[in-house]
């Protein structure tokens, strides 16, 4: 495993910080329809790459709240300058930007349509656990020699055994996205197309590990106490015609159901119930709020899922929403990409600068 100086570590954080925000505009990219966008964390496909297919390149670099604050930030910035799909929002990041994405995706179930880490490290507790009720299409991608290829095994297995609808795919190489994100890119393209943002699934099950990562789909809890090592987790159902039930932990102090026609028939009366207990019964409404537990529940900004407010943010743009075939768009891109062209005549002049660039743009230490 290559360890950097401290020079070259610098630079290549710098580097990151730089590239943070959109990175790549499809070159066919027209205002009159809804176009898909990439998020990635650590390190990304090539823009110039990207600019050859359907999808929009993002770069929200970071851990944790800083990373998902840039997510949310700079995906409704994007939707108000551009003709967006909200419900078409995939990721893809290399190693620790892998495990980045997959712990994002658990944190905020929906965000993205589907995934794709590479070569990602994670295999610690308690991040494995946590990503093992991850519910959105998952692409594993492992280079045939990377370093990190049996943990991640491992941890596929785990996350299929527990219902993660996961996929498997080898490319050739070591521990580097290149083959794969800059050659190859039609492979995980491909399977993002396959999917897209149902934002009214009729089941939805998640856990909450701090008070504001509780909204997951048309459900958002408010929890019992702010501390580490919070495990609020729910399972909300419509089994039948108006009928919602709800399964809760002790770390689940009340739901809010942001409810529409796709999940009841708002002209009748809803009834809420966990086990024998009736928590509500009463009109349909827009939000309905059941209290699940006594106490009092630590407060919290509530806000619209992502998914909506980049729909208003496009709306208010005068964007009409009508998606590109992403599918026939991805299916004409060629197996192999081209390779990405020589420098310009003006940087082969600066062999310094050139020198310090490619410094910069080398793989992070794991």
């Amino acid at each position: 495993m290559r360890i950097l100086t401290t020079g070259l570590a610098m630079a290549w954080l710098l580097t990151q910080q730089a590239q943070a925000g959109l990175l790549a505009v499809p070159k066919d990219y027209k205002p009159d329809r809804s176009w898909p966008v990439v998020v990635a964390t650590q390190d990304n496909p090539k823009p110039e790459i990207m600019k050859n297919t359907p999808f929009f390149l993002l770069h929200c670099g970071g851990m944790g709240v800083e990373t998902s604050t840039k997510i949310e930030t700079e995906l409704t910035k994007m939707a108000g300058r551009y003709n967006i799909d909200p419900f078409r929002v995939y990721a893809t990041s290399f190693s620790r930007g892998g495990q980045e994405i997959l712990l994002q995706t658990a944190d905020h179930p929906h965000w993205f349509a589907a995934i794709a880490p590479v070569d990602h490290d994670l295999r610690n507790e308690p991040g494995m656990t946590h990503v093992t009720g991850i519910r959105t299409p998952v692409l594993q991608l492992h280079g045939t020699h990377d370093a990190f290829r049996v943990s991640g095994k491992n941890l596929f297995e785990r996350m299929k055994k527990s219902g993660v609808p996961i996929t498997w795919a080898d490319y050739p190489g070591g521990h580097s996205p290149r083959p794969i994100w800059d050659a190859t890119p039609k492979v995980w393209m491909t399977f993002f197309a396959k999917y897209a943002l149902d934002p009214y699934p009729k089941t939805v099950e998640h856990l909450a590990t701090h008070k504001r990562y509780g909204r997951a789909y048309w459900v958002d809890a408010t929890v019992t106490r702010d501390a580490g090592g919070l495990k609020a987790r729910f399972k909300v159902s419509v089994d039948k015609p108006n009928l919602i039930t709800v399964q809760t932990s002790e770390d689940v102090a009340a739901l809010d159901l942001y409810l529409c026609d796709k999940l009841v028939d708002m002209t009748k009366p809803v009834k809420v119930v966990e086990g024998e207990k009736t928590l509500y019964a009463g009109p349909a409404a827009a939000k309905v709020t059941v209290k699940i537990r006594e106490g009092k529940p630590y407060s919290k900004k509530v806000k619209p899922a992502l998914w909506e407010r980049m729909a208003a943010e496009g709306k208010k743009a005068g964007f009409v929403y009508k998606p590109i075939d992403l599918p026939a768009a991805v299916a004409a891109l060629p197996g192999t990409m081209p390779p990405l062209t020589a420098a310009p005549a003006e940087e082969k002049a600066k062999p310094k600068a050139k020198k310090a660039a490619a410094q910069a743009t080398a793989e992070p230490a794991q």
